[in-house]
Formats: C-alpha cells, structure tokens, sequence
C-alpha cells in the first residue's frame, strides 16, 4: 500500500470515528471540517510531491530526446561503415578480377612459354652455333641466326613478363587480403554499431515505459486524492444541510409554540372576556327581569287588590254573576332569548325521535320554573330514580360531568348545530368522544337534588338557541 493511500485511509478512518463520537449535529460538522482541512492540506503536499515527480518525466523527455540523438549518430556511423563496406567489397571484386586477368595471363604466357620450350626440346641438343655450321647455305645461317635470336629473347622476354605478371598476382592477393581484412574489420564496426543500437533502443523503450507507468500512477493517485476528498465534502454538506434543516425545523416549532400560546392566551383573553361580559349581561337581564317582575307582582297584587275591593263592593250590593273557568296562561320566552321557537330548517326533524325515558312530562318548555323565576328551557319527565335514559338520536358526547344547577349532565351532538343536553342524571354511562346511536344508555335517572324532586331534564339547542324538545320526539 502506498503511503498516499495509507494517508487517506487514516484520515478517512478518523473522520468516521470523530463523527460517530461526536455528540450533536454542530460537532460532527466541525470535526468533519477540521479532518477536511487537514486532507486538503495532505492533498496540497502530494500534488507538489507529484509536481517534482512531473519535473522527472521532463528529465526522463529530455533523456529519451539525447538517446534519440545518440540512435541517430549511431545510425548514421552504421550507415557509412555499410557504405565502407560496400566500396571495399567492390574494392576486392575489382581486385579479384585484376588477380582473375593476371592469373589468364600467366596461364597464356605459361603456355607459350611451355610452346617455346617444348620447341627447343624438339631441336634436341644442338646449339644454335651448331646447326649455323651444319647449314648449307650461308644464307640460311644468318635468317636462323636471327630467328635464334629473337626466340631468345621472345623467351626471355616472356619469362621475365610472366615473373612480373605473378608479381602482380601476389601483389593484388595482398591488397585483397588487406581490403578483406579491412571490411572484416568494418563487419566487427558494423556488429558493434548495430549492438549499440539495440542496447539504446531497449533503453529508449525501457524509458518510455517508465514515464508511462509514472505518469500514469501520479494520475491514479490525484483522481483517488480528489475522489476521497469529493467524498467527505459531500458528507460535510449533508450533515451542514442536516444541521440547517434541523436549526429551521426547532425555529419553525418554536415559532408555531409561540404563536399557539399566544394565540391560546388571546383566545383565553377573549373567552374571558366573552364569559366576564356574558355575566354581566346575565345580571343586567336578570336584574331587569326581577325588576320587571317586581313591578308586575306589584302591579298585579294592586290590581288584586283593587279587583278585590270592587268585587267586595258588588257583593254587597248585589250577587256576583256565574264566571266560567279558564286555564292559567302559559308564560312565554323572555325577550332576551327571541329564538326558542323550534327552527324551520332543522337538520333532524320534528316529533320523530324516542323519548329518553317512558314517563309522563311535568314541566312543559317555557313554562315559568318558580313563581318569579327564569322559564324551563327543555321538558321534564317524572322518572324515578335510577331508571335508565337513552339517546334520543346518533350523536357524539362533548361533555359528562357535573354541571351547577344541572347536576351530572351529557350534552351529546346530535346534528351539526343540535345538540341535547341529559340532566339530573344520578351517573353518566358514557365518555368524552364516544360515539352514541339511537336508545344507546346515556346514565340514569338521579333523586332530589336542585329539582327538588326525582326526574330527568331534557334540553334541545338548535344555532345555540334552546328549542322545544317536543318538536323533536313522539
């Protein structure tokens, strides 16, 4: 393993611990940060270190561009030593066929040498003096004796031109052996020149082979470098994205709270308000009402009163006359609350539902509860106690509790603006959220208590407004 690669696999290694120690977003990302520094910082000293090594292949160039140079000259000395050889190659050819024409030679003046010997063998032994004094003829002795003479030198002429000719011969021999020895020489030249060349053409290879490899190594080890690096930046950026998203997500939920509470607080405020004004207007109608109902008690006790002294005057002058009798009248809703009249458009109907309980009615809708006091807004039914109460209709309950003045109650909603309202219960049988259907048990029947007696109030409310309940079961 390389010591770059052991390098970025040490600071990969503790960049992975350093994040799995570290104990919060914000940590990791500075850890992270400093370990990515620190490989930059690595990455910077290795891309020197690769760009002394780039400087080598330069060096590794121009060593290769001298051998070239170098291949070159020696080509060029091959190339002459070839023409060298060549023109004495030709050289010896040349002197072959001289030595080829001088050897014809001597073979020709051998052989008539050979002739003219073997024509003075023919003549035996007599010397040309003798055959001079034999002839006859003096005539004859002087041509003989100048034929004998130019034989003799013909010959000698001809012995010495054929020592000269193997002369020559043995002289060409000679310079043809020096010329042999000289292109042998030039064949040794030519061996080594051409060994040369292979050995600086092996060189030449081995060193592009090396800048290759070189090359190619510093490359691999700059892609690994900045592949590594690449690596961690993405991780830095997901855990900075992590971080930012996780700081917008706490602010977001911070905000939310913050506006939820206030907007708790100000609708706090405002049922505060709303229920602070509500009392108020109930004490002023009630006040009013007392007020009112004060004067009219009043009123009616004067009335009574004069009614009775001028009945008592009539009876005493003469007898009353019969009066029929008539039912009291039913008081009527307050002014206050104008839409206790059963709405036209009701979601559930009218007369249609069971009633909570098999009893008879004791107190009717907006009959007066006492004498002087605010009217019934629901119906009464004359239960005993513990009798079990049903649902009128499907609903869902919004409350089951104890209520001032209505004992334990269940208000159910039974449509989207209805609700009904169980009281003088002795125990609610249901739960906040649970879900009723027609007749399903909504408690029992209590005893006594603020209705002075035993029973079960039923109240219906339509738009928050109460209504008759008689209009909605049979």
């Amino acid at each position: 393993m390389t010591p770059t690669a052991v390098l970025l696999g040490s600071a990969l290694f503790w960049v992975g611990i350093g994040a799995a120690q570290a104990s919060n977003l914000p940590q990791k990302i500075h850890e992270n940060k400093a370990r990515l520094e620190s490989i930059h910082q690595n990455v910077s000293a290795l891309q020197a270190r690769l760009a002394d090594k780039q400087k080598t292949q330069a060096e590794l160039r121009s060593e290769i561009a001298q051998l070239d140079q170098r291949i070159q000259s020696t080509q060029h000395q091959l190339q002459g030593i070839q023409q060298q050889r060549q023109q004495t190659q030709q050289e010896i050819s040349k002197l072959q066929g001289q030595i080829d024409k001088l050897q014809q030679e001597l073979q020709t003046q051998k052989k008539i040498l050979a002739e003219q010997l073997r024509a003075a063998y023919m003549l035996g032994g007599e010397t040309p003096l003798a055959v001079w004094l034999q002839t006859e003829k003096p005539a004859e002795i002087g041509r003989l004796s100048v034929y004998y003479q130019a034989l003799a030198k013909a010959r000698l002429e001809l012995i010495a031109k054929t020592q000269t000719t193997g002369k020559e011969i043995i002289k060409t021999q000679e310079r043809k052996k020096q010329q042999e020895s000289h292109l042998a020489q030039l064949a040794g030249q030519t061996q080594h020149q051409e060994t040369t060349l292979e050995a600086q053409r092996n060189q030449h290879a081995t060193l592009e082979e090396q800048l290759v490899k070189r090359i190619a190594a510093d490359q691999a080890k700059i892609a690994n470098l900045q592949a590594n690096a690449n690596i961690l930046n993405g991780l830095v950026q997901r855990l900075s994205v992590q971080y930012a998203q996780q700081l917008a997500a706490e602010r977001a939920a911070a905000e939310a709270a913050a506006r939820k509470r206030a907007a708790e607080r100000l609708a706090a405020e405002r049922r505060a308000a709303e229920q602070a004004a509500a009392r108020a207007a109930a004490e002023r109608r009630a006040a009013a009402r007392a007020a009112a109902q004060e004067r009219a008690r009043i009123a009616a006790q004067a009335a009574a009163e004069q009614k009775r002294a001028e009945q008592l005057q009539k009876e005493l002058h003469q007898p009353p006359p019969p009066t029929p009798v008539q039912a009291p009248p039913i008081a009527t809703v307050p002014p206050a609350t104008p839409s206790i009249a059963p709405p036209t458009n009701s979601a559930v109907g009218h007369g249609s539902f069971p009633p909570p309980v098999s009893a008879p009615v004791r107190h009717l809708f907006g009959t007066p509860r006492v004498q002087g006091g605010p009217n019934w807004q629901g119906i009464t039914f004359a239960a005993p106690a513990s009798t079990p109460v049903h649902a009128i209709a499907p609903g869902m309950v919004l409350y089951a509790g104890p209520l001032r003045g209505y004992g334990e109650i269940v208000i159910v909603q039974q449509a989207n603006l209805v609700l009904a309202i169980y009281g003088h219960l002795a125990k609610p049988a249901v739960q906040v959220g649970q879900k009723l259907q027609t007749s399903s048990l909504v408690g029992t029947v209590g005893s006594g208590g603020e209705m002075g007696d035993d029973g079960l109030y039923l109240e219906i409310r339509s738009q928050g407004h109460p209504v008759n309940p008689l209009n909605f079961i049979r």
